[in-house]
Parts: structure tokens; C-alpha cells; sequence
């Protein structure tokens, strides 16, 4: 008997779709639909053992690999590419701890909103998103609506923080009361947003037990945006290194917009600093990451024990939870 199919990745390049994965055998069948929950009937065999390439085409598209012996295993590109956002991401196909996934085209993150166009209207509608929450401040949202389809509805919810928000910070610079911003600076802040916008998060996780498709979003897509999906990730029980590679991939797509990083770096200089002393600030650090969750673990015990803290009943923290997963 072959190996399961495991290691299961989807590269969009240049109108192709990669697809390589580990295991499964000669027998597997490749997929390829517009449903995470459906194979349908393309179906095509593999170019090699544990490689095909297929036509990329309008987003969705999922990759459903067949094989007899274990059943079906469900890829897809993580990045969507739209015209606006830079850091669009699927946050599904993450293992579980206990051998699972979580469902692709059910949650989903990103930074800014507000470029988005018609085209990009398209795809959302697409994907099937009935809501977005932005956890931008009143500020943000001001200066840079969001441009969404009519039929998507809106939830504003300012998770404002100064990790969050390159301005507060800058101010804090130039008074001389912040001197540096590291990994372990980062990590407070994150953990005072889990204490500080219980509600917020309270509200997101259920909206995915009942089963709506939600966007969460933020400026840049990785402080608040990045809180949300590591408890989203963590209550669905995804082993804790695919959480910080979730958290850590933004800075590789961000780097695609470092105009305005750059520019803030540029003010630091201006203001009698070393930028490198503040490099975490716009960066997503896998160690500021990593020591958000080991204070969560201090604090809380765990993900359950976190939501349960903030108010979320058992029953409804059920139901997320297998929103979130694959359940075969």
C-alpha cells in the first residue's frame, strides 16, 4: 500500500497551475473544479508520479487529488491574486494535529480592501464571501473605504493597537518614548489585542459556526489580521508550525507593496533613528509569532480554553470548529 497523499502544493505561474505532492501511488487521479467540496469531472492523470500541470483559469480553482486507497485530498493556490490586495490568502489545507485539514473556501484574510475592482468584485462573488470584517481603526477606514461588492455585508470592527498602526507608532518615535521594537514588543501586543478585543474575535468565530463564508482584513494583513487567523488556525487544531508559516508568508507578499514601509522607514531615519531597531514593525517575524502563542499557552492553556475565555459558548465553538475542518 503507498504512502497517503501528503506535502500537497499549488503554484500559479504563468497561466499554469503546479501541482506537486508525496505518496498516493501510481493510481492517482487529479481533479480539477470550482468547488472545494465537489471533485466534479475533470478528471486527468497525473504527468508524473507526484506532479501535474494544469491550465490555470478564473479563480476558484481547486485541485482535488484521488487516490483509492485514502480518498480525496483538496489543494489550491493560497495567494489569490486580485488586482488590489497584495496578501489575499485561503487560510484552508493546513494540517491539523490530528491528520486533518482545514476546509479550503471558508475563511479567508487580507490586507487592504479598498483597490479593489470590478474584476475583483468578480472573484469574491466567486468564492461565495457573505461578509467582511475590517478591523481597521476609524482612521483607516476613512482614508481608505472599503470597496466591496453590493451583496457582501460590511462589519466594521476597529481593532485599533499601536503594533497595528505605523502612525501611533511614529509618534511614540519621535516623542522618545518608544527607542526599539522587537520580536518580544510585538508579542505583547498581540497578546493585549486577544485581551483587549474579546468581542471582536468573539463575533468572528461565530459567524464561521454558522456558517458564513468571512473575510477578515486589516491594512497591511498581518498584525490584527494575523491575530485572527492564528486563533481561527488554532481552534481548528492546525499543528503549530503551519500557524506561524500562515503568520510569516506575509512579509514575502507585503514585500510587493514596501513603498509605504519604506517611507516609514525613511521618517525613523529622519527622526534620529536606526530603522533596523524597529525591522519587526513591518516585517511578520516568525519568533514574535511563536512567542505570541507560548504566551497564550501561559495565559489561557489553549486556543478552546482562549475562546471559551472570551465568551464563546462550547456549542458554538463546536460548530466553528468543524466549519474550519475537513471531516471526512
Amino acid at each position: 500500500m503507498a504512502d497517503p497523499i501528503s506535502h500537497v502544493n499549488v503554484l500559479a505561474v504563468d497561466g499554469q497551475l503546479i501541482v506537486t505532492w508525496r505518496g498516493g501511488g501510481p493510481e492517482v487521479s487529479v481533479f480539477l473544479s470550482d468547488s472545494p467540496d465537489d471533485a466534479g469531472t475533470d478528471v486527468r492523470a497525473p504527468d508524473a508520479p507526484g506532479r501535474t500541470t494544469l491550465r490555470r483559469e478564473a479563480h476558484p480553482q481547486y485541485v482535488h487529488l484521488f487516490s483509492p486507497d485514502d480518498g480525496f485530498v483538496v489543494a489550491a493556490p493560497r495567494r489569490i491574486e486580485l488586482d488590489g490586495p497584495d496578501n489575499f490568502r485561503d487560510i484552508g489545507g493546513y494540517p491539523t494535529a490530528d491528520g486533518s485539514w482545514t476546509r479550503w473556501g471558508r475563511v479567508f484574510r487580507s490586507d487592504g480592501l479598498h483597490g479593489l475592482t470590478d474584476t475583483d468584485h468578480g472573484v469574491l462573488e466567486r468564492l461565495g464571501i457573505t461578509t467582511v470584517f475590517d478591523l481597521r481603526s476609524d482612521g483607516e477606514v476613512e482614508h481608505a473605504p472599503d470597496r466591496l461588492p453590493a451583496h457582501v455585508d460590511h462589519v466594521h470592527m476597529p481593532m485599533s493597537s499601536d503594533v497595528a498602526q505605523q502612525r501611533s507608532m511614529l509618534e511614540r518615535i519621535v516623542d522618545g518614548d518608544l527607542t526599539k521594537f522587537d520580536e518580544d514588543d510585538m508579542a505583547e501586543g498581540y497578546l493585549r489585542m486577544l485581551e483587549g478585543f474579546p468581542d471582536y474575535i468573539a463575533r468572528m468565530v461565530t459567524a464561521v459556526a454558522e456558517g458564513e463564508t468571512v473575510l477578515f482584513h486589516c491594512t497591511a494583513g498581518k498584525d490584527r489580521t494575523g491575530i485572527t487567523a492564528m486563533t481561527m488556525l488554532g481552534l481548528a487544531g492546525v499543528a503549530e508550525p503551519y500557524i506561524l508559516d500562515d503568520y510569516e508568508i506575509s512579509a514575502q507578499y507585503r514585500a510587493q507593496s514596501s513603498q509605504g514601509t519604506t517611507r516609514f522607514a525613511d521618517q525613523i531615519r529622519e527622526a534620529g533613528y536606526d530603522p533596523d531597531d524597529f525591522h519587526a514593525m513591518w516585517g511578520s517575524p516568525r519568533p514574535a509569532m511563536r512567542k505570541t502563542l507560548d504566551g497564550l499557552r501561559t495565559k489561557w492553556g489553549d486556543h478552546a480554553a482562549y475562546v471559551r475565555s472570551i465568551g464563546v459558548a462550547d456549542d458554538v465553538a463546536g460548530r466553528a470548529r468543524v466549519a474550519l475542518r475537513r471531516e471526512d
